[in-house]
């Protein structure tokens, strides 16, 4: 949901109680998030356990009825949504200790160690599906359409991504972790994670990225700072993700500073580190704005769709 200083409180709280019920999400978490033009957001990132269950919840009245209001096309609130289906042989998740909290983590919880990690390319390696697929983009040229100028503002814009968008939400959470490692990650880490974060979204069309939310996490009443972060984005594909944290500069440091809190406290690090991967195939990745800044989401791309 989004917002520019407006009572937001109503709308809020519509938005929570429709995951309530039988049909509600398996996994469900809240942050807020700022968009390139200051624009708050609140963000629940919601999980169901198979497309049925997210479609029977689709069609209760308390979703339906809010995603129909015309009432939503006026006044200083927006309401979007960007929905997935994933299937399970085109995903891969990589966790830096067992106690994963969140996410995929939370719907499958039996977390198994893997040797397929640490390396450039071990991501792509975890995606059954890479064995037989090279996944890549299903129209390249997508991105590389001039940005539409058209008013979005008082509209409902719906629109689907091309085949093989890939999806990368990752964790950081310092609420388990001693005073001393979290002055080390806020000072030395999480600063250079946001200048990775700014160059994408700053150059989307030369990194073939439709940006990147910065997330800070909150209790589901939205007054309770959890002392956790996650990024959440999408790649033009899985190639054009592993470009940039195989080669890019800003990608490598980030690397680099996580090694170095790993060093520093001699492999006892308290700070939970993970992230979950997904390549979708054509029709499995559509989004939808109501209301919304130009500026939000895929809204660039969608040239009056």
């Amino acid at each position: 949901m989004e917002s520019s200083g407006a009572d937001a409180s109503a709308l809020l709280e519509r938005v929570i109680n429709t995951f309530a019920g039988a049909v509600g999400p398996a996994s469900l978490g809240r942050g807020i998030a700022t968009g390139p033009g200051g624009e708050r957001s609140d963000i629940f990132y919601a999980y169901w356990n198979s497309p049925a269950h997210y479609a029977a919840w689709l069609t209760t009245p308390q979703v339906a009825s809010l995603w129909a209001a015309d009432a939503l096309l006026e006044g200083p609130l927006g309401l979007w949504r960007e929905s997935m289906v994933i299937p399970v042989e085109r995903n891969e998740t990589n966790y830096s200790n067992d106690a994963a909290y969140d996410g995929m983590a939370q719907i499958d919880k039996q977390m198994r160690k893997t040797d397929v990690h640490g390396y450039w390319g071990s991501a792509r390696e975890r995606i059954p599906a890479s064995a037989h697929d090279t996944m890549p983009s299903a129209a390249p040229d997508f991105m590389r359409r001039p940005p539409a100028a058209t008013e979005t503002r008082g509209r409902r814009v719906r629109i689907t991504l091309p085949g093989n968008t890939c999806v990368i939400r990752s964790f950081q959470d310092w609420s388990q972790a001693q005073a001393a490692e979290v002055d080390w990650y806020l000072g030395n880490v999480e600063p250079v994670l946001r200048v990775g974060l700014d160059y994408l979204n700053d150059n989307r069309t030369e990194a073939r990225c439709y940006g990147m939310r910065y997330i800070r996490e909150y209790d589901m009443s939205g007054a309770v700072d959890l002392n956790r972060t996650s990024t959440f984005g999408y790649f033009e594909s899985l190639q054009t993700l592993e470009r940039w944290t195989h080669t890019h500069p800003t990608h490598l440091n980030i690397f680099q500073a996580a090694i170095s809190m790993v060093q520093r406290f001699q492999g006892e690090v308290a700070v939970k580190l993970g992230h979950e991967v997904s390549v979708l195939p054509e029709g499995m990745l559509s989004a939808e704005y109501i209301n919304c800044a130009r500026s939000t989401g895929f809204l660039p791309w969608s040239h009056g769709d």
